[in-house]
């Protein structure tokens, strides 16, 4: 049988990509030393242990107990979704490296998702029950689809399994909207994690990301949809006045790069004071070359100066 050669990724692109890029690509070095000592093998202990040995004579439901309790599973889930973040740059790199700048571009929608939502657990860790339940009711909603599907799908799974999973879809759903007040310590019930609007999450934490929305949510969101913006985004005429798709991305490429880029600082910065990890001094000097670079690239996406400003990428309200 006759060998077949296959080759991924394009070595001409990432050529180009290396030279256009060069300047970022210098100080994403920096970044990642920064990226490694704030996110890189870190552990979520029970840092709170102080706080849930003053309230171990409670009772479980107690409005002290559950305070607690949703703190810690705040930090959990803030990191989690932070760390997803890192990566998800990293992945942007990868499509962004070999040409892909619109699959870049959709990247960073979902990127900047989880920076918001990890920022938003972390300051209001009362809603942290909400999001962490709800992966039994999404795991109890795709069950019951794919046994719409396939009716044959229960055999041979342990009927206990299937009644674990249901129990526990039926017990999230059922707290979906308790929580902690903050003020008074009292069982309260509020919007569900579902009902409430990225934007409201992003204005809620600060400035420095709901200012990025725009850019870094609905930008990426018009083209990664099948909507009119992703159709005639890509379109061009070519000499002859006829249409043809635009083959080159370059623009979404450096959207998307210089956002990312943003949002990198910001999940660094958020984690970094989240945790009092006390590497301030470490992101100092990161957040003076993001202004830099961006700034001389004039970007289209705003440049760093309004929306995308360096100095706001780690902004507390």
């Amino acid at each position: 049988m006759e060998a077949i050669s296959i080759s991924f990724g394009d070595p001409t692109a990432q050529q180009s990509f290396a030279k256009e890029y060069a300047e970022f690509l210098l100080e994403y070095q920096s970044v990642m030393e920064a990226t490694k000592a704030i996110m890189l093998n870190r552990t979520i202990n029970a840092s709170i242990q102080d706080e849930a040995d003053a309230v171990a004579h409670l009772a479980d439901d107690d409005p002290l107990v559950l305070a607690v309790e949703d703190k810690y599973k705040a930090n959990i889930a803030s990191f989690i979704l932070a760390r997803l973040a890192i990566d998800e740059f990293s992945e942007m790199l990868g499509l962004a490296s070999n040409g892909y700048g619109l699959g870049a571009l959709k990247i960073l929608r979902s990127m900047y998702e989880k920076v918001v939502t990890s920022a938003y657990v972390a300051k209001h860790p009362e809603v942290s029950r909400a999001l962490v339940d709800s992966t039994w009711t999404h795991k109890w909603s795709l069950w019951k689809r794919l046994r719409k599907v396939n009716p044959t799908a229960e055999f041979g799974v342990d009927p206990s399994l299937i009644a674990d999973l249901e129990s526990k879809a039926a017990d999230a759903q059922s707290r979906l909207n308790e929580s902690i007040c903050t003020k008074c310590k009292q069982i309260i019930s509020v919007h569900s994690w579902t009902k409430v609007t990225l934007l409201t999450m992003a204005e809620k934490v600060g400035t420095s990301l709901s200012d990025l929305y725009a850019a870094a949510y609905q930008v990426p969101t018009s083209v990664a949809h099948a909507t009119g913006e992703s159709v005639n985004s890509k379109m061009e005429h070519t000499v002859d006045g006829s249409w043809t798709y635009r083959m080159d991305s370059s623009r979404e490429m450096e959207h998307a790069l210089c956002a990312g880029h943003n949002l990198m600082l910001q999940v660094l910065g958020r984690q970094n004071e989240q945790f009092g990890y006390g590497l301030e001094d470490l992101l100092a000097p990161r957040l003076e070359a993001y202004k830099r670079i961006w700034s001389s690239r004039d970007s289209t996406v705003g440049a760093p100066a309004a929306e995308l400003e360096a100095s706001r990428c780690i902004e507390r309200e």
